[in-house]
């Protein structure tokens, strides 16, 4: 009885009960790639929480961000969004083809960290207060934005070590309590230069500018890259050379920090530059392989696997991996109860280091 009489006193202002932060998370913003929403650990993008996507050019991360704002979007129909566009670069076409509703999103061109970031913690946040139904927040890029010491300088060592670097760190304070406490669906987009270090260059090919605040403020870190080999590219008809033509890519995620579940884990998925995200079915089985939940049986005999054999749980072994894959892609009810068993995959090892988790490269990167 003492107990919950001094937990009422502790939780009267600011305080919350450990055991009640689960049930006060709110619910994820699903991708449309489903070995995505298995690699954060939550179902996709949760609301609340700041999602740093850094990459190479031309990688997907603008194309990441604008997902999470349609299905957050389809989701809430009074949902507004702003893109702060720090590189002028929005594409409003991408964004409609993906399924968006642009009269709900706002597009704020500018690369000054005042309308950006002071925004956010000012006007913005008085909107909100108001009544205002933001929801969502982008900025891209990170590196775009033209800091006070960009507009200062004089001379070339003035602006040496990372314009950014001393900005940033304060800049995120004031914008992160924002987005935890109005639970805001926040992508932070940066872009990365080629590590020019052939020895570093084989642990981690990217240099993240400003990485040190950003992995700090981050509570999902993803490096996006396309898939540069000749899977990796999706083609159709032809161009005016008489060679196919390039109509998407395959995009890689893996995770570098995750502070709300198991790090360490990657997705693919096929994006089209017209329909979005396709070929979920045969993602789903790749995904399913990879974890084991579709496997080799073990043959009663021998007690060994049977490695012309493939099965998932109780359903009859088929012989030849195409041949499962097909009956995979034929089941729409199958490839639901395959993909729930795995999110509810669990890998111990991965799970006991899951909290706070930076990965080498990501710390070679920094």
């Amino acid at each position: 009885m003492s107990a919950n009489k001094w937990m009422s006193k502790l939780t009267s202002d600011l305080g919350v009960a450990a055991s009640k932060l689960k049930t006060q998370m709110p619910e994820p913003i699903a991708s449309p790639s489903p070995s995505l929403n298995w690699a954060t650990a939550q179902g996709g993008f949760l609301p609340s929480k700041v999602n740093i996507l850094y990459g190479p050019e031309s990688s997907g991360k603008s194309m990441l961000a604008m997902m999470g704002i349609v299905q957050l979007q389809r989701q809430d129909s009074e949902a507004l969004a702003i893109w702060f566009d720090a590189e002028y670069s929005f594409n409003a076409d991408m964004f409609a083809k993906l399924g968006g509703d642009s009269d709900r999103l706002v597009v704020r061109k500018s690369n000054d960290p005042l309308k950006i970031f002071d925004y956010i913690g000012g006007e913005m946040l008085e909107l909100i207060q108001d009544g205002a139904p933001i929801k969502a927040i982008v900025i891209d890029s990170i590196k775009s934005i033209r800091y006070p010491k960009d507009v200062r300088k004089q001379t070339t060592d003035q602006i040496m070590g990372g314009s950014g670097s001393q900005y940033l760190g304060s800049a995120l304070k004031l914008v992160v309590p924002v987005i935890a406490e109005y639970k805001l669906l926040a992508f932070f987009i940066q872009q990365v230069t080629a590590q020019l270090d052939p020895m570093k260059a084989l642990r981690n090919p990217y240099v993240i500018s400003e990485g040190h605040a950003l992995k700090h403020a981050a509570d999902l870190m993803l490096e996006i890259t396309r898939v540069d080999s000749k899977k990796g590219v999706i083609e159709s008809g032809e161009t005016i050379t008489g060679a196919a033509a390039q109509v998407g890519h395959k995009v890689r995620v893996k995770v570098k920090k995750n502070r709300m579940g198991a790090p360490a884990r990657q997705a693919e998925f096929t994006f089209h530059y017209d329909k979005g995200v396709i070929d979920t079915a045969g993602e789903i089985f790749e995904l399913a392989k990879a974890l084991g939940v579709i496997r080799h049986p073990l043959n009663p005999e021998t007690g060994r696997e049977n490695p012309q054999m493939w099965c998932f749980g109780n359903e009859p072994p088929i012989r030849g991996e195409q041949n499962m894959k097909n009956y995979v892609l034929a089941d729409k009810d199958l490839q639901s109860r395959i993909l729930r068993a795995c999110y509810e995959y669990q890998d111990a090892k991965v799970e006991t280091d899951a909290l706070g988790f930076v990965d080498d490269d990501l710390e070679e990167a920094l």
